[in-house]
Formats: C-alpha cells, structure tokens, sequence
C-alpha cells in the first residue's frame, strides 16, 4: 500500500491545447508523445476534438513533449519549469516523406464547414481577399461583388464569427488584404438564428473569414494615392483610398474612404446584398438614365467622379450587439453614345436614331442602427435604416428629335424592422415581428426640343405595415407552426404632364389613392426522415381594396400553395425540388389611368381597375462537392407559368412610343437553366471553373391593335481558369460565347453572338518586382455575319520597396481605343448602340500598409 501511494504521488498531470497558429484553431486527430531526456518515449496520446490531450508523467527532469501532425510542423517543448495547461502552436508546412512532399490541404472539410486555406489560393497580383475568392471552386463572385455558393447567395457574411456588415459585405471583400485572411470557411446549410437550430432547415450557406493573428486585437491600415493622365477625355485622373479595421474580443470597427476619376464606380460597394425589395413597392417612372453596357467592364466607358466613405462598428454588449453603419456616396458619371432603335411593327417597322450626351449626379446617404441578441433559447432583433437619395440626370438629345431632358429624382426611406423568438423546453417556439416602412419618392421630368417644352411632376408615397405572431411546436422530426398577422399599404399617386402633343389620346394628370388591409394565416410543416427534408406551406388570406372613389373597392381571397423536398445522403450530394401555385394581386405600382412621360419619346400608361394574377412554378437543384479532390458542382433548372387578365400594349404616335395595358388575358412562360463545374488544380497551384446558362421567355404583347407572340431565347457557355506552373508566373484567363434571338408571331430573327476572352499574366522576375500585363477581346455581332472587335491592352509594373510600400505605374487601354458596338433585342423592339471608351491612361501610385 505505501508503495502504491508513493508510486502516485510522484505521478504529474500534462496537459493542454494543440492549435493552428495562422488561425488559432484547435487541431484534433493531433499526435502528442513524452519523451524522456533519453529520447524514449514514455506515454503517448492524441488530441480530442477541442484538441486537447492529457496524460499522466513521472515526476523526473529532463521530459519533453512532441506534438505532430500531417502537413504542420513538428513541435516539441520541455516541461521543466513549465506551467499547465501546455498551449502548443503549430506552423503549417510542407512535410518530406521519401522525396514525396505533402502540402498543406488546399481546401478541407469537417461536418459542414469548408475551409479553404488563402494562401494556396493568392496569386503575387492579389490585393484584396475578394480577389482570392473568386479563384475558389464552388465560389462565385458576381462582377457586383454579389457572392454564391454552389449557385445559392450566401445569408451571413462573418468576420471572426461577428456579422458586423450584413449584406454589405463588398466593403470588406474590397478592403481586407489577403494577406490578412488565414482562411475562409463555408458553413454549409447555415441556419444564422441559433433558437432554430436544429429546428428549422436552410439551404444557403454563409462566409466566415479567419484572420491571422497578426491581423486580431490590433488595427490594421492600408491607403493608396495614385495621379496621372488621361488620352480620352484629356486630362488628369486620380485615385485615392484609406482603409481601416479593428478585430477586438468586444469590438469590430471597419472604415473606408475612397475617390477616383478612373472609371471605377464606387457606389457598388456600399450595395445591401441581403436586402430584399421595399414593400413599399414604389419605382421610378420617369426613365432618363445613361445606359449601361452588357458585356464590356464598366471601367472601359464610365467616365466618372466618385466617392465614397463607409463607416461600421459593432459592439458586443449585454449578452447582444449593437451595430452602427453609415454610408455616402458621390457619383458624377458621363456617357456618350450614338444609338439606333427598331420598332418591330406588323406593317413596316419604326426606327429611332439618337445621339447622346449624358450626365447623372447623384448622392446616396445610408444609416443602420441594429441590436441583435443571438442565443440558444431567445433571438432579438431591431433593425433601424434610412436611406436618402438625391440624382440629378442631364441628357442631350440629337438626331430624328432633337431634345434637352433633365431629371430630378430623390427617394427617401425609413423603415424599423423587429423580430423576437423565444424557445421554450426545447419544443416550442413564439416568434413576433413587426415591420414598418415608409417612403417618398418625388419626380420631375422636364424636356426642351425645337416645337415645345413639356414637363412632368410625379409626387408619390407610401406606407407598409405588417405585424405577426407565430407558434411552432418542435416533435420527433416534425416541425408544425402557425403564422398570423396582418398588413396595411397606403399609397398616394398623383402626376401631371403639361405641354403634350394633342395628337396623343390619353388624361394628362392622375390622382390615385390605393390602399389595402389584409388579414393572413400560414399553416406551415416541415418533416425529417433520415436523409430527406420536407417542407409545406399554404398561406391563405383575405384583402380590402380601397380606391378613394377613383375605382370600385373590392375584396378578395388569396391561396399560394407550395412544396419542397430536399435530399441529402451524404455530405457531398445535395438535391432539393420544389413547385408552388400562386394567386396575388396585382402590383399597386400600376394602377394609373392617365398618361406619364418616362423620356421626351416615350409614354406609360397603367390600369385603370383591379385585377389578381396567378402563376404556377416548379425548381430543381443538385450541388455536388468532393473537397478532397477540390471538385464543387451544381445546376439548377426552373419553370414558370403567368396568368394575366390584361396585355402589355405598345402604340406609335409619330415619333411617341406608348406602352400602356389592353383588356385582354395574356398566359407567358419562362424555362431557365444554369450549371457550374469548379475544380482544383493542385499540381500549378490553380483552379478552374466552367458554367453555362439558358433561358426562354415567352409572352403574348399588342403592337399597334395588332396582338404579337415573343418569344426571346438565349443561352451562354463560358470558362476561367487561373495557375501558377512556376514560382514566377500566374496566369488567369477567362472566356465567354452568348447568343441571343427574338422570334415574333413565329417569325426568327438571326442569332446575335457575343464573344469575350480576358487574359492576366503575372510575372515576377524578382521578390520586389511584379510585372502584370492584362487583355480584353470582345467580338460581337451587330447583324447578322457583321461583326465589329475590339482588343484593349493594359499593363502595369509594381515595385515592392519592402513590406508596407509599393510603388506602381500601370498603362490602361495602350492602343487608345475610341469605341465599342453592340446590338440587343427586348420584347418588341431592337436596340444597336456605339459607346465611347476611356481613351490611353497612365496613372502612377503609391501603397501605404501597417
């Protein structure tokens, strides 16, 4: 007994944590063994999921731990004098294995996270962490900065864990440096509401980007100036930007500030990509924009002034968060174009040429204020915005009738959104929402030719309220709720144009009030069995119209029925198909009985009574990934049906186009289709991807009284791929092939294509220098067999000084192009235009990094 005692008491307990020293991660499966000063060992363990170990040691001098793992080197620390719990932080490396050399996994999987480890994506050329994402496979990121995966947006943006953006995470994709990001993680099926964990299905992923130690607990800055000149419109350019973060335990603040004259139009950025469509449901009317251009980047023909400044911060308090965010925007943009429009007419068509010059100056003021309290048993949202919008647009006319147009049109919202959910006993849930949003959104169009001046006033607002309650009952796989509420609109319309042609029938003024109550209730239940979700919902509820005395006022039921299926063996495979019917009423936003001026040529008149719409619709979707092969695919097929009581109709007075809605019931469909293939390409250190898309709409139109069947069909194939087979060359390389035809009462026109390649060689002939040369070919066909190219070259030459300067010049545009050609089709009509370029640019700049 003495001897067993004492044989314990000289026993000593080791134990501690083994973590990923980029992104301060617990390793599990980690191999942990104690040596004697000898070198035997004598006790040996492995790391739990938390990647913690423990063992018991002799009480002796001399010991020493050594913790290993694959594709991480190996660590060993001595225990004398050594406090516990042990914290052993491993370095990711490459490990030698009879000439066979093992890399640190690209990209790696646990349950449903997918990490994806940056710097084995990062090309020298990279600068922000949105430019390594879109060489993930399985990532996709729209030339917005709009981010999909496996063809589903994203619902949460993470940095560190902490939702500090919301959906506008382009701010940070733009300004984060790679070099700051350790890795990204994809939280598959990513339910962002912990109380419904477990409980309620999602099929959307979310983002989280783990930064690097050196990038937590600290602020971290970069800034760029840059000046030059400008070929096309002569003159100088600049570009400016100040970006600052901070990542705390408790804190979370991200600011930037930029302006340029380039072509880079900023207000993207600061784009709300969670934010769904304002159920105020107002729109612009008047229509005096610059056009954009399909295809081409919009640095090549947007000649601008903007800036930008966007400040958030986030607090972690009382057990929640309290977001602020704040952002402006300046934008002064002027375009040139000659354009021609066909008129597609039963008896002989119309055509429209136009030459234009425009300018558009416009503010956007944004603010949000948010706490959010996110736990197991009890979610809290409130959510305050406002938006203020001012735009100013000047367009100059010339050609078949010459004119001068100038718009002024502001928009100013408010909206307070709240959302409670309670989780009792683990079954059961209470949820409360309310919404309430308001908004204004005055117009006025004023047009100067030769023969008059006409102008067009639109005073128009509206007010959305909606409150619920909601029980759910959580039981054995199945998920029952009951959602009640009920939602009030108001909206007032009114307009008057003066100055018409009296050759054009129509009331030149409305005065409209419409306004509805409704009253609902969602059954809705959700089932698991093994592998397979199952979702069905059938809204049912009963609306009031009332029309102020302009119209009847009408009441009416409404039914939308759907079901979903979603199947998921295994973590690779993912399938989900679903269909609904649905009986709406019609868009408010459209009944309008008098005529109102969009342009100086044409005229928009809406419904003069109520009407519902019905519609049918079914989806299919697979998503597909083996993360150990880096292979990530997905498609996704889509049909619907529309059921209209009234028609579009397009009527020609002269040199007026009038698009108003005849009393005539109109059935249209449309089938969609898109797929993508991503794989890794491990042995240059690349990525490829190739997607393609299909879509055909039909719908039936009138067109000077006379009725007209369109159907427009296009589809598109494209492809990226991006490698870097030696140390100093990267490559990225992307291409597209579109076509796209307009078929009226079953007469085709031709196919119009459209080509596009671009090409980005890196090379770096020495660790301070970096030479990038970049290419852009379109080809297009304006008609049929003509086909107009245009090649445009750029380069630019980084000297990295040493690690927070840079210096760069770049040359944009070398062969100092002047135009571009492109032809498109809508529902009735053709439209083929020529846009100017931004001409030859230098621009020389400096980079500033903490």
């Amino acid at each position: 007994m003495i001897a067993v005692a004492f044989h314990l008491a000289a026993q000593t307990n080791v134990s501690g944590t083994v973590v990923d020293g980029e992104l301060d991660e617990p390793l599990p499966g980690a191999t942990v063994i104690l040596r004697n000063a000898q070198g035997k060992m004598v006790k040996y363990s492995a790391t739990d999921s938390k990647g913690e170990f423990a063992m018991s040691a002799p009480d002796e001098e001399g010991l020493y731990v050594e913790a290993s793992i694959i594709n991480y080197a190996k660590q060993t620390i001595a225990l004398d004098s050594t406090k516990m719990p042990l914290r052993i932080v491993m370095s990711p490396s490459a490990t030698q294995l009879k000439e066979v050399t093992v890399k640190a996994e690209r990209i790696r999987e646990q349950g449903d996270t997918i990490t994806y480890n940056v710097g084995s994506f990062a090309q020298a050329q990279d600068r922000s962490i949105g430019d390594v994402l879109k060489r993930m496979p399985g990532i996709d990121v729209a030339d917005n900065g709009k981010i999909q995966y496996q063809g589903e947006e994203i619902n949460r943006f993470y940095i560190e864990g902490t939702d500090l953006l919301g959906g506008r995470y382009g701010i940070a994709t733009d300004g984060i440096s790679h070099d700051d990001v350790g890795a990204v993680e994809v939280m598959e099926n990513h339910q962002p509401m912990q109380v419904l964990s477990g409980v309620s299905f999602s099929n959307q992923a979310a983002i989280n980007l783990r930064l690097k130690n050196k990038a937590k607990a600290t602020w971290t800055f970069h800034g760029e100036v840059g000046g030059g000149y400008s070929w096309q419109p002569e003159g100088s350019i600049w570009s400016g930007e100040l970006f600052a973060m901070a990542v705390m335990p408790t804190y979370q603040s991200l600011t930037t500030c930029k302006t340029n004259n380039i072509g880079e139009n900023l207000s993207a950025s600061a784009t709300d990509f969670f934010a769904s469509r304002r159920a105020t449901d107002l729109s612009l009317y008047v229509s005096v924009t610059l056009p954009g251009v399909p295809s081409l980047e919009e640095k090549r023909t947007c000649f601008n002034r903007s800036a930008l400044f966007s400040t958030n911060i986030l607090w972690k308090v009382h057990g929640g968060e309290l977001k602020v965010q704040i952002d402006y925007s300046f934008n002064r943009l002027a375009s040139s174009s000659a354009n021609t429009t066909t008129y597609f007419l039963d008896s002989e068509d119309k055509v429209i040429i136009e030459n234009r010059y425009g300018r558009d100056r416009s503010h956007s003021l944004a603010a949000s204020f948010v706490y959010e309290m996110n736990q197991k048993a009890t979610y809290l949202n409130n959510t305050l915005k406002t938006n203020l919008d001012w735009d100013d647009v000047r367009l100059d006319v010339s050609g078949t009738l010459s004119n001068h147009q100038n718009a002024s049109l502001p928009d100013y919202y408010v909206s307070n959104k709240f959302k409670l959910i309670r989780r009792f006993g683990g079954k059961h849930l209470v949820t409360f929402n309310s919404d309430n949003q308001w908004e204004s959104m005055p117009q006025t169009l004023r047009i100067s030719c030769d023969c008059s001046n006409m102008r067009q006033h639109i005073g128009e607002h509206a007010f959305y309220t909606h409150e619920s309650a909601s029980y759910s009952l959580n039981l054995k796989g199945w998920l029952i709720s009951l959602e009640g509420g009920a939602k009030g609109y108001f909206r007032s319309f009114g307009s008057e144009l003066t100055g018409m042609p009296a050759y054009i029938p129509g009331d030149d003024s409305n005065v409209v009030s419409t306004n509805s109550i409704t009253i609902y209730a969602e059954p809705k239940v959700e089932y698991w069995i093994k592998h397979v979700n199952l979702t069905a919902s059938a809204p049912v509820s009963f609306a009031r119209f009332t029309f102020d005395k302009a119209f009847a006022n009408h009441s009416e039921g409404y039914f939308s029925p759907s079901l979903s299926a979603n199947w998921k063996p295994n973590n690779r495979l993912q399938i989900t198909v679903r269909g609904g019917l649905g009986r709406a009423p019609m868009s408010l936003h459209l009944i309008q009985p008098g005529m109102v001026m969009t342009d100086y040529r044409t005229i928009s008149q809406g419904i003069d009574d109520f009407c519902s719409t019905t519609s049918q619709n079914v989806a299919a979707k697979f998503s597909y990934k083996h993360s150990r092969r880096g292979i990530f695919a997905s498609g996704l097929v889509m049909q619907s049906w529309s059921h209209l009581p009234y028609t579009m109709s397009q009527q020609l007075y002269g040199n007026y186009v009038e698009y108003s809605y005849s009393d005539a019931k109109s059935d249209g469909k449309m089938l969609m289709a898109s797929g993508s293939v991503g794989k890794t390409l491990d042995f240059m250190q690349g990525s490829m991807a190739v997607n393609g898309s299909y879509n055909r709409s039909e719908s039936n139109l009138m067109s000077d009284c006379t009725s007209a069947n369109s159907v427009y069909a296009s589809w598109s194939i494209g492809g990226k791929i991006s490698a870097s087979p030696i140390e100093w060359l990267s490559i990225d390389y992307k291409a597209r092939f579109s076509n796209c035809r307009l078929t009226l009462n079953r007469a085709s026109n031709s196919w119009l294509s459209s080509l596009q390649n671009e090409l980005l060689i890196n090379l770096n002939p020495h660790r301070k220098w970096e030479w990038h040369i970049s290419g852009e070919h379109y080809r297009n066909e304006i008609a049929q067999a003509q086909y107009k190219s245009v090649v445009l070259l750029d380069t630019k030459l980084v000297c990295k000084l040493s690690k927070r300067v840079e210096l760069s010049a770049s040359l944009t545009n070398i062969f100092d192009k002047k135009t571009y050609r492109y032809t498109t089709y809508s529902q009735l009509s053709s439209f083929e235009s020529q846009r100017w370029l931004r001409g030859r640019e230098m621009l020389i700049s400096i980079i500033l990094k903490k």
